[in-house]
């Protein structure tokens, strides 16, 4: 049998802490510091505990060749029907993403997600995607309360099969709960199956959320309120906080790159706003004078936390209320949905 992976035990993703390092200065990134493969590494580094493995005898991969599927009882059924065997698996790369942008601090729950649903007692549903040996996986299956609905990845065509299962009956600790979701690194390349039933327990048609993908991901923050503004009308600096931790963002991220252009919710509009967002203990600022959205040195600090939003009017002479809104993008941990944890 093959040899199986140890596995790194400790506390899952969603509780853990930051320790992206300190940014080098921003004339020196360019040249010096690549965000994207040191927050890469970084976020590697934070490990979960992974699923090992369950290896499938002859007998069982027969049973689901054998298993013709059941057409749903339903007149309209989704976009990927018939999809209830492995033979009439549909491409999960070809399902649509419910939201690949982060554009409000309500987007969490969507974020990376895909659509599809149950129409009967009987229906399954079955879908393939290419994974690549030694890369980290999430596995996640959301919004099928408090049931046993679950998913599982298949790998059968190698020379001992496996799969990897949230079924009650094999893991109890997903008994009746609202998410079903494991971390895993892929044992091999190749095209595996994933397969989303309600396990027997039945009630209604509905539509699930899941995700199987890279456990690293990155999203573009696009248009992004900062739930607050300030009066601007002297040279000092007026601030609020924005709040993006808790059920914001994942619990572990890195900002790549972050832009704050400007609002003005009364007032007329100033060109020189300086401004800055502030957490755990550094100011991040644009560029002095005003007009420039960049914001500099953030590049892998965490977006996850209490900010404070400071601005100003760079020469002091308008009097105007104003309000930061964010795009950039950032790398993430995929997790579970805060409050849905194991």
């Amino acid at each position: 049998m093959k040899r199986r992976k140890r596995i790194i035990s400790i506390a899952l993703v969603c509780s853990m802490l930051f320790g992206i390092p300190v940014m080098a200065a921003e004339e020196d990134i360019e040249n010096d510091y690549d965000v994207e493969a040191t927050s890469s590494e970084w976020l590697k580094s934070v490990d979960a505990k992974k699923m090992e493995p369950i290896y499938l005898s002859p007998e069982e991969i027969e049973e689901l060749y054998t298993d013709d599927g059941i057409e749903p009882q339903v007149t309209v059924p989704d976009d990927f029907e018939p999809n209830n065997t492995p033979q009439t698996a549909y491409p999960y790369d070809q399902v649509p993403v419910l939201q690949s942008e982060l554009t409000n601090k309500y987007d969490l729950y969507y974020l990376g997600m895909r659509s599809a649903g149950l129409h009967s007692p009987s229906d399954e549903d079955w879908y393939t995607i290419d994974l690549t040996a030694g890369e980290e996986y999430f596995v996640d299956l959301r919004n099928v309360g408090n049931t046993n609905w679950y998913i599982e990845v298949y790998n059968w065509e190698v020379a001992e099969p496996y799969r990897y299962s949230t079924n009650p009956e094999k893991k109890p600790i997903y008994e009746k709960k609202s998410e079903k979701y494991f971390y895993f690194k892929a044992e091999d390349t190749g095209t595996f199956h994933i397969r989303v039933t309600s396990g027997g327990d039945w009630t209604d048609q509905m539509h699930y959320f899941f995700y199987v993908g890279p456990a690293i991901q990155e999203f573009d923050i696009v248009d992004m309120p900062t739930y607050g503004s300030v009066n601007i009308y002297d040279k000092d600096y007026k601030t609020y906080t924005c709040d993006l931790g808790g059920t914001a963002v994942p619990a572990v991220t890195a900002i790549i790159n972050m832009n704050m252009t400007d609002k003005f919710p009364q007032g007329k509009e100033c060109y020189e706003v300086e401004k800055y967002m502030s957490a755990g203990g550094k100011t991040y600022y644009n560029s002095s004078g005003g007009g420039s959205g960049i914001i500099n040195n953030i590049r892998g600090a965490s977006l996850g936390t209490v900010w404070t939003i400071g601005g100003r009017c760079a020469k002091g002479r308008h009097d105007t209320t104003w309000s930061g809104v964010l795009n950039g993008r950032f790398m993430c941990i995929m997790a579970p949905y805060p409050g849905n944890e194991l």
